[in-house]
C-alpha cells in the first residue's frame, strides 16, 4: 500500500496549498477594504459640506427662474398697460367701446395660451365703473370676485383699495380660489395675484393670476423633506409649497444670502434682485442625514461586492493551481493499472465529484433531449399557425411533417362556454380549455403516432392527422368515440366538430383548413356536440325584407313593443323555416339590438337602464335555441319601450329646454343662432344668460355632451366608429378622431380596446 500513502501525501500537500494562495489572496483584499473604507471615513464631513452647498446652489437656481419669470410677467403688462387700446377703454365709459373690448379680451386669450407665462387670467379692473374684462368676456366687478374667482381675501373692496394705493407693481399672498355658482363651489387653484398699475392712477389696474403652483413644480427642484417659502419686503409669506409655513423670528428678518442652522432645520435665504423678494428653502437635517444613510449604504454595497467578487476570483485562481483533476486522472490510471474494481467509493474526494457531477450532466442531458422535443413541438406548431394565417417570418420556412406529402385529415374543434360553465368555473376557462386539447391529444395520439394538436385560436383546437395507407376513410370509427366523450360536458360547452378529407400534398394544407372553417360556419341551433361533414350551400336570406325592416325600425322608436315583438318573432321563426344557421340568428339578433341602442341614443335614454342582467350582446352569446332567442327579445324589447315611453313623458323650461334639447340632438345642427331661434331670442343673449344660470360656456357644454355620448357608446355598442363619429354630429371619422383624442388624450379605437365591455 505504499503508493496509497504517497498519493495522500500528495493530496494533503496540494489542499495545504490551495487553503495557502486562498488566505494570502483574502489578506490583500482585507488590506485594501480597510484603506478604502479609512478613505471614505475621512471623507465624509467633507461630503456633507458638499452637500449643504448644493442646497445652496438649488436654491440660487430656484432664485434666479422665479425673478427672471416676475421680471418678464412685469416687462409684458406694462406693454399692455401703456396699450393704446388700453388708454382709450381707461378714458370713459369702457362699455361704449364695445369693438376695443372685442379686441381686448381676443388678445388676452391670445397672450393665455402661451403655456410659458404660467398664468390663468390677466383682468382689466375699473375700479369706478365696477366693470372687468377678461378672458371669457365682460362682467361686473362683484360677480367676478364673488362667483367666477371667489376667494374672501380677495374681495371687491379689498382690490379697490389697492387700486387707489400709490404701489404701481405688487405681489399679494397666494391663495385658493373657487368657481361658486348655485349648484357648486368649484375649486380653481392656488393663483398668486399680481397688480401692475400706473403710480397715480387710483381708477385702472391690470390683475394677474399666476398659477403659484406650476410655477413652483416648474422652476424648483425640491430636496428630501424640504419647503420653499417666499416672503415679501414686509415679511409676509407669499406662498408656501406645504401651506402653512411656521418661521422662526431670526429667519423672517433675514435678507441677502446665507443659512442657518436652527434646532435641526437648515434654512436656506436669498434675496431677490429684481422683486426684493425672499426666498427661503427649509430642509430638515434629517434629509441631508438620509442623503449621507444612502451614501453610507452605497458605500458598504460597494464593499461587499467588490469582496464578493474578489474572493470568487481568488479562489478560482487557487483552484487552478490546485487542479484536481490531474490528480484524479493519475489516481485513475493508477486504480486501472492495479485491476481495482469500481471507484464510486473512493477516498478521493475530487473523483466522487468528478463522478457525481458527470452522473447529473447525463441526467441534464436526458432532460435537455425532452425539453428539445417539447420545444421541437412548439416549433412545429408555430410553422403550422403562421402558415395557417399567413405570416412572414422564419416560421414559414420551417419544414413540417406535412412537407413530406404524407396523407394528412385535419379535426378542427370550436368549444363555446355556456353561462353555466362562466357562473360555475369563471376563473379557470383557460385551465379548461387546455384540458380539452390534452385530451383530444390522447385521444388521437395511440392511433395516429405523428399527429399534432395544438390551439389554433381563443376558442378553436386543430389536430393534424398523419395517415397510414391502411388508414383511409373507412377507419375513423375513433372520432365517433370522441364524440359520445364530449357528450358528456354537453352542458357545460357546446362543441363543434369538422373534420376535413384526407389530402396528399403540402401545398393543399391552407385550402383543406379554410375548408374545416367553412364546417365549422355550418353550425346549426342547438346545443351539445354537433359533428359537421358535410358543407350545404345556404341561399341567401332576405329576412328582413326592406318593408319589415322600415316596420320595425318605426316601432322601435315608437316604443311599440307590443308590436315589435310580435314582428322579431316571426322573423325569428322564418330564420328557422328556411334553416337558417346558427351565426346567422346571431347575426339578425345582433343588427336588431344595434338598431334598438341607435334608438336609444337618438333618444337620449341612457343604456344602463337596460344592462340590469348583462350586456345585451353577452345574452345574445348565451343564446342557442330559438326560444332562447325569443325569450331574451321579450325582455330587451320591453324594457327599451319602457324606457322610450318615460322619456317621451317628459318637460321642461329656458335652460332646461337647450340642455335636454342638446341632449337629445346632439347629432344635428347645435349653432348659437339655431337653438336660440327656436327660443325666439338673440345668440349672445342665449350664450350669456346660459352661462350665467351654468358657469359654462354654450360650445363648451355641447362638446362636452357629444364628447361623452361618443365615449357611451364606444365604451357600451359594438358600432362602427364612422357611425359613432355622425350620430354624434361629425361628418368625417378623421374630424372626430381628432377632437377626441384633444378631449380624452387617446384615439377611440384605444378608448374602446380599453373600456369596451361588450366584447372582449
Amino acid at each position: 500500500m505504499k503508493w496509497l500513502t504517497r498519493f495522500s501525501t500528495r493530496i494533503q500537500n496540494q489542499v495545504s496549498l490551495f487553503y495557502t494562495l486562498l488566505f494570502s489572496f483574502i489578506a490583500i483584499i482585507l488590506l485594501l477594504v480597510s484603506i478604502n473604507t479609512w478613505s471614505y471615513s475621512f471623507f465624509r464631513d467633507k461630503i456633507k459640506d458638499e452637500i449643504i452647498v448644493n442646497s445652496g446652489l438649488n436654491l440660487n437656481t430656484t432664485v434666479a427662474n422665479y425673478e427672471k419669470h416676475l421680471k418678464l410677467i412685469r416687462s409684458f403688462m406694462v406693454g399692455y398697460l401703456f396699450n393704446t387700446d388700453t388708454e382709450i377703454l381707461k378714458n370713459g365709459n369702457p362699455l361704449s367701446h364695445y369693438d376695443i373690448v372685442i379686441k381686448a379680451q381676443n388678445d388676452l386669450q391670445h397672450s393665455l395660451n402661451n403655456s410659458f407665462l404660467y398664468l390663468d387670467n390677466i383682468i382689466y379692473y375699473f375700479k369706478d365703473s365696477g366693470f372687468v374684462i377678461e378672458r371669457d368676456g365682460t362682467r361686473s366687478t362683484e360677480t367676478m370676485f364673488s362667483k367666477f374667482y371667489s376667494q374672501p381675501t380677495y374681495s371687491v373692496d379689498f382690490w379697490n383699495k389697492q387700486v387707489e394705493s400709490s404701489q404701481s407693481f405688487q405681489i399679494y399672498p397666494s391663495a385658493q380660489f373657487s368657481s361658486v355658482t348655485a349648484f357648486e363651489q368649484k375649486p380653481i387653484g392656488n393663483l398668486m395675484p399680481i397688480l401692475i398699475k400706473s403710480t397715480y392712477d387710483t381708477n385702472f389696474a391690470f390683475i394677474v393670476l399666476l398659477k403659484s403652483s406650476v410655477v413652483y413644480e416648474a422652476f424648483h427642484q425640491p430636496l428630501q423633506d424640504s419647503q420653499l417659502v417666499i416672503m415679501d419686503g414686509n415679511h409676509d409669506i407669499v406662498f408656501s409649497s406645504s401651506g402653512d409655513a411656521l418661521l422662526p423670528a431670526q429667519i423672517r428678518t433675514k435678507s441677502g444670502t446665507g443659512y442657518m442652522n436652527i434646532k435641526n432645520t437648515y434654512y436656506f435665504y436669498r434675496t431677490g434682485a429684481e422683486t426684493g423678494l425672499t426666498y427661503i428653502e427649509i430642509v430638515s437635517d434629517k434629509g441631508l442625514t438620509a442623503q449621507l444613510h444612502r451614501l453610507n449604504l452605497n458605500m458598504i454595497a460597494l464593499i461587499l461586492l467588490s469582496l464578493f467578487i474578489s474572493l470568487a476570483v481568488s479562489y478560482l485562481i487557487a483552484k487552478r493551481f490546485h487542479n484536481p483533476l490531474a490528480n484524479l486522472l493519475s489516481s485513475i490510471e493508477s486504480q486501472h493499472a492495479l485491476g481495482l474494481p469500481g471507484m464510486k467509493n473512493s477516498r478521493i474526494k475530487e473523483f466522487n465529484l468528478l463522478h457525481n457531477t458527470l452522473n447529473q450532466l447525463s441526467q441534464s442531458n436526458h432532460a435537455f433531449n425532452q425539453d428539445l422535443r417539447s420545444k421541437n413541438t412548439l416549433l412545429q406548431q408555430f410553422a403550422y399557425m403562421t402558415r395557417l394565417k399567413k405570416l412572414d417570418g422564419s416560421g414559414a420556412r420551417l419544414l413540417t411533417s406535412i412537407d413530406a406529402n404524407k396523407p394528412y385529415r385535419l379535426i378542427l374543434f370550436q368549444i363555446e362556454f355556456k353561462e353555466r360553465f362562466l357562473t360555475e368555473i369563471s376563473n379557470a376557462q383557460q385551465r379548461i380549455f387546455n384540458t380539452y386539447k390534452e385530451i383530444i391529444d390522447a385521444h388521437f395520439s395511440h392511433v395516429f403516432s405523428d399527429s399534432l394538436t395544438f390551439q389554433l385560436e381563443k376558442d378553436q383546437i386543430l389536430s393534424i392527422l398523419f395517415l397510414e395507407n391502411e388508414q383511409g376513410e373507412s377507419h375513423f370509427d375513433e372520432l365517433d368515440a370522441l364524440v359520445s366523450m364530449l357528450e358528456i360536458d354537453a352542458e357545460y360547452c357546446n362543441f363543434t366538430i369538422s373534420p376535413s378529407p384526407v389530402r396528399k400534398h403540402a401545398s393543399d394544407f391552407v385550402e383543406t383548413y379554410q375548408n374545416a372553417l367553412d364546417l365549422i360556419k355550418q353550425r346549426r341551433l342547438g346545443e351539445g356536440v354537433q359533428l359537421i361533414t358535410k358543407w350545404i350551400a345556404q341561399p341567401a336570406l332576405m329576412i328582413p325584407t326592406p318593408a319589415e325592416e322600415s316596420e320595425l325600425t318605426a316601432n322601435l322608436q315608437a316604443g311599440a313593443d307590443t308590436i315589435t315583438i310580435p314582428l322579431v318573432h316571426k322573423l325569428l321563426d322564418q330564420l328557422a323555416k328556411a334553416g337558417a344557421l346558427s351565426h346567422q340568428f346571431h347575426d339578425f339578433s345582433r343588427d336588431v339590438v344595434n338598431k334598438t341602442i341607435k334608438t336609444l341614443y337618438a333618444l337620449n335614454i341612457p343604456i344602463n337602464a337596460l344592462v340590469d342582467r348583462g350586456s345585451p350582446y353577452d345574452q345574445l352569446k348565451a343564446c342557442y335555441t330559438l326560444e332562447q332567442y325569443k325569450t331574451f327579445f321579450q325582455g330587451f324589447l320591453t324594457r327599451s319601450a319602457d324606457a322610450i315611453k318615460e322619456k317621451k313623458s317628459e318637460t321642461d323650461v329656458m335652460t332646461k329646454f337647450v340642455m335636454e334639447y342638446v341632449e337629445s340632438n346632439f347629432g344635428d345642427d347645435l349653432s348659437l343662432d339655431a337653438i336660440s331661434a327656436k327660443l325666439g331670442i338673440t345668440g349672445p343673449y342665449l350664450s350669456t344668460y346660459f352661462k350665467e344660470k351654468t358657469g359654462t360656456n354654450f360650445s363648451d357644454y355641447i362638446f362636452a355632451v357629444r364628447m361623452n355620448k361618443s365615449m357611451e357608446m364606444l365604451r357600451d355598442t359594438d358600432l362602427k366608429i364612422q357611425e359613432i363619429a355622425s350620430l354624434v354630429g361629425y361628418f368625417t371619422a378623421a374630424s372626430f378622431n381628432r377632437v377626441f383624442k384633444r378631449h380624452t388624450g387617446i384615439t377611440p379605437s384605444e378608448f374602446r380596446r380599453l373600456n369596451n365591455k361588450w366584447h372582449e
